[in-house]
């Protein structure tokens, strides 16, 4: 198979210093890996840097010059039709509208979609279920269709592919892979039946993934994987692997599978999103660009791309510190700066240990935080003025809420983001804002129950929300009653604490990771239908 090449473009400079230290990374680099380096300096932009480069080399250089004020681009090579003297392909159409995947929040308080972006927009996707090619019959097939067995072989092999293929048409899939591992057995050499094999297991496990059953999929993927490499399989395992929060071996997945030619929207947004997790944001602006080049549309994947490319040029020049279990992030070359981010790296650790106890739950993997100056937050996560702080896949603070002094509610802040990072690791990004903001509300606490008093003071003399209206974004409700939400989202979440204690809403949310229903999970865990529980909740808050 091909190995994809793509052209580097030089678009701009940030300013004229950046100019300087791009050209003089680029005259630092070898032939052949530098380019086109002396015409830049004199060439109209945009010009091509590099042409017919593969994947890897391209992304470090894009990196690279990024990170050194450049404004460059990864595109499809055209094989030397664009020409040196400043010409560029013409640019994909804008994305055309269409309905945005459905957001979460979570922060302080607000969340947003582009934590498990990828699995979303996967599971919305992704396409239904192939059927295999016919089976091989006794006029002549094509001589690359993957069901042609050979005529030699004996019946039963063909008869097993046969009943195959139609069991894999009617979506029976565990049948299918059945029969066709049974036809092996009689051919063990033949790679058609290989193929199918394969082809089935893949369907399979495409369902199994819609169906939010990641842990099935990843299993399917990997039998599928141990008959052939794959790269539609590869994506597939990469993308349950970002759905599982498993960062590593989705990126190994998933750039495998990117380096073997796959180019589709699905397979480029999850390795955004895995380069972003990372800390590569010119990568992940690349990737996402690269998705955008290949189809994907609609106003919520915009939406990340802009947030991604306003967070690169934010945070371009930011240095970085690390604590056992995090990685602040923040404006370098400046000594309140850096004690800012020692300030919010001891808070979180902190709060590893109580929200840790309260949920029984201590990651190993270490937690990327983002520390703005006050007047870049909002503009750059785009947050109401009374957000404190998100969770979207990073911890994101301002700095205003440490220079302020007030420790105390820093401490809370932090116990609170740190909370929605628990909550998304347990429950793998499958959860209602009500029980998330609830979670994350209770995880401030010293004392339990210490802000029943704030929560039943706002509620009185309010008419309350049904549970169900609380499972989206809370940035959709009237700004007045968003502190309603908040605070009967918390009260919720106290009466499951107060009925079953922590260990409880660890399963709950554990639960909801595995892929059950809100009514499933919560039958599994309290015995009760979850209707059940909102009707006593919300009589208990009414009557009393």
């Amino acid at each position: 198979m091909a190995v994809p090449l793509f052209d580097l473009l030089l678009l701009g400079f940030r300013n004229d210093v950046a100019r300087e230290r791009v050209l003089a990374y680029l005259k630092s680099l070898p032939d052949s890996q530098g380019g086109l380096i002396e015409p830049v300096r004199e060439a109209g932009l945009p010009c091509v840097l590099r042409a017919a480069v593969d994947d890897t080399t391209g992304l470090h250089l894009l990196s690279e010059l990024r990170e050194r004020g450049a404004h460059v681009r990864l595109v499809p090579s055209q094989q030397g039709a664009v020409a040196v003297a400043g010409v560029t392909p013409s640019p994909p159409p804008p994305p055309q509208p269409s309905e945005a995947p459905r957001q979460w929040t979570a922060g302080v308080p607000i969340m947003f979609a582009v934590v498990c972006v990828a699995g979303l927009l996967y599971a919305r996707f992704a396409p239904p279920p192939r059927p295999l090619p016919p089976a091989a019959s006794s006029a002549a097939s094509e001589p690359d269709a993957p069901a042609a067995l050979p005529l030699q072989l004996d019946p039963a092999p063909h008869d097993l592919n046969d009943e195959a293929v139609a069991l894999n048409n009617t979506g029976q899939f565990a049948d299918a892979a059945g029969k066709l591992r049974e036809a092996l057995q009689h051919a063990p050499g033949e790679p058609a039946l290989r193929r199918n094999l394969k082809t089935v297991l893949h369907n399979w496990a495409v369902v199994e993934l819609n169906a939010n059953h990641a842990d099935a999929a990843i299993a399917l993927l990997e039998q599928g994987l141990a008959l052939e490499e794959d790269p539609a399989l590869l994506s597939a395992l990469g993308i349950a692997r970002v759905r599982q929060e498993q960062w590593d071996p989705a990126r190994t997945a998933l750039e495998r599978a990117v380096a073997l030619g796959a180019s589709d929207p699905y397979t480029l947004i999850a390795l955004g999103k895995v380069y972003r997790q990372a800390g590569d944001r010119a990568a992940a602006v690349e990737m996402f660009d690269r998705a955008r080049d290949s189809g994907a549309t609609g106003p919520g994947f915009q939406q990340t791309l802009t947030r991604l490319e306003r967070e690169l040029d934010a945070e371009w020049d930011f240095s970085e510190m690390r604590s056992p279990h995090f990685q602040v992030s923040f404006a370098g070359g400046q000594r309140e700066s850096a004690a800012a981010a020692q300030a919010v790296a001891q808070g979180l650790e902190n709060a590893y240990f109580h929200d840790g106890r309260k949920l029984d739950i201590y990651p190993s993997e270490r937690v990327p935080v983002v520390l703005y100056a006050s007047e870049d937050f909002h503009d750059v996560t785009q947050t109401p003025s009374w957000t404190g702080g998100v969770y979207d896949g990073r911890i994101k603070l301002p700095s205003r809420g440490v220079e302020d002094g007030d420790g105390t509610v820093l401490e809370r802040t932090l116990r609170h983001e740190y909370g929605h990072v628990l909550v998304t690791q347990l429950s793998r990004g499958h959860v209602p804002v009500w029980l998330n903001e609830g979670v994350a509300i209770w995880c401030e606490e010293d004392r339990e129950g210490e802000r029943e008093d704030w929560a039943y003071q706002t509620l009185a003399n309010q008419p309350l929300f049904a549970l169900k209206e609380l499972e989206g974004s809370f940035t959709a409700l009237p700004p007045e009653r968003v502190h309603i939400a908040y605070a009967q989202s918390y009260l919720a979440v106290r009466d499951l604490v107060g009925e079953s204690g922590g260990r409880s809403l660890h399963e709950l949310l554990a639960a909801l990771g595995s892929g059950k229903s809100l009514d499933e999970a919560f039958r599994s865990v309290y015995s009760r239908s979850m209707a059940g529980f909102e009707s006593e909740f919300i009589n208990h808050l009414t009557n009393g």
